[in-house]
């Protein structure tokens, strides 16, 4: 694996850790001691391993078809590189976002005296598929470096044919 993505497989494992931690928090008496400085930290930092991927896969994968003027690139192909039990995890966080999304909008008006830690629920539920989407993609679909100039142009089961 190169430099590169054991840097930012690093990055989004450590990203996601911070983000369960502080999410997990909220539901504690600790809630109180939260910062949301911390939160938009972890919020801002999500983008680099984000537009991270979407680099590699702009600069790797071919597109297949286009979409009006937009080049899709062949997604299940990206998928089935993750390992089934990474794939759980993905849809199993995805899913805890929406539902975590839908949960605090429901419940905002009695969060208003908590001192923000609803606030910061929400942004953390949501930052846990933030990095753990760049994170499966560098640990298992992004194209391994080869000889050469440094990086393979291929993107596994991509016809480039």
């Amino acid at each position: 694996m190169g430099v590169i993505r054991v840097l930012f497989v690093a990055l989004g494992g450590l990203g996601f850790a911070a983000s369960a931690a502080i999410h997990l928090a909220t539901f504690t008496p600790a809630a109180g001691a939260l910062r949301e400085g911390y939160v938009l930290f972890l919020f801002a930092a999500a983008f680099v391993p984000l537009v991270a991927m979407l680099v590699s896969l702009r600069r790797a994968a071919p597109a297949v078809r286009r979409w009006r003027r937009l080049g899709v690139v062949d997604w299940r192909s990206l998928v089935l590189a993750v390992p089934a039990g990474m794939r759980t995890l993905v849809i199993a966080t995805a899913s805890y976002a929406l539902m975590n999304l839908t949960l605090s909008l429901l419940v905002a008006g009695e969060d208003a005296g908590t001192g923000g830690a609803g606030t910061i629920r929400l942004i953390s539920g949501h930052l846990l598929l933030l990095y753990l989407i760049p994170l499966a993609y560098f640990a298992f679909a992004a194209p391994a470096p080869g000889p050469g100039r440094g990086s393979d142009t291929r993107t596994p089961g991509v016809d480039t044919r």
